[in-house]
């Protein structure tokens, strides 16, 4: 019983750490005339990450 046990844990400990996955953001090529943004609060008290904006691209929250 106990080896079952030591099997079945084994092999739980084996599965988690070859299901997990490393995500990384994606990366969008900065755009012409494009500036950096600092963190701010926007008008309505939401904080807002830093982020690259472009001139003529209209953002949608």
């Amino acid at each position: 019983m106990r080896r079952l046990f030591a099997v079945l844990g084994l092999l739980m400990v084996l599965s988690a750490t070859a299901s997990s996955c490393y995500v990384t953001p994606v990366r969008r090529e900065r755009c012409q005339g494009g500036y950096w943004v600092e963190g701010h609060r926007g008008p309505r008290g939401r904080w807002h990450e830093g982020h690259w904006r472009c001139p003529g691209v209209i953002e949608i929250e």
